[in-house]
């Protein structure tokens, strides 16, 4: 079973700056920074997670798992790219394997149903799942 992160509305108002606009469950990346303040007043870059389809942030993410593959999910992470524009060439593709495995790598920390925050360049607990 491969862990992942996808977008989530759980926890959403803890923090006064917090955002989404997400649908729940759709995978998500880390935004690109222009900053490292994850509390700047005009932008949420540093503080943002970003679907890969709609393209839209969110200030959530929670830890899921499925029977994707890793090789799934890097198609995954690589069709995003493209869809933003970028011109798929051989570095790009090893771009996108490797920031895919990197997340990949950080979601697997976590139990499932954990719900984390970013925080600059930290990924950072907000919800630890109830204990069963």
């Amino acid at each position: 079973m491969l862990k992942y992160f996808v977008s989530t509305h759980r926890t959403q108002g803890q923090r006064a700056n917090d955002f989404t606009s997400v649908p729940d469950v759709e995978l998500v990346d880390l935004a690109s920074k222009s900053h490292d303040d994850p509390d700047h007043p005009i932008c949420g870059c540093a503080r943002s997670f970003v679907g890969f389809d709609s393209r839209q942030a969110t200030t959530t993410a929670e830890i899921v798992e499925s029977d994707m593959t890793p090789t799934e999910y890097v198609r995954r992470f690589h069709a995003m790219l493209l869809a933003l524009g970028f011109a798929d060439s051989p570095q790009l593709r090893a771009d996108a394997a490797n920031d895919a495995m990197e997340l990949l790598r950080v979601a697997a920390q976590w139990p499932v149903g954990t719900v984390v925050e970013r925080r600059g360049d930290e990924i950072c607990v907000r919800e630890f799942p109830a204990a069963t």
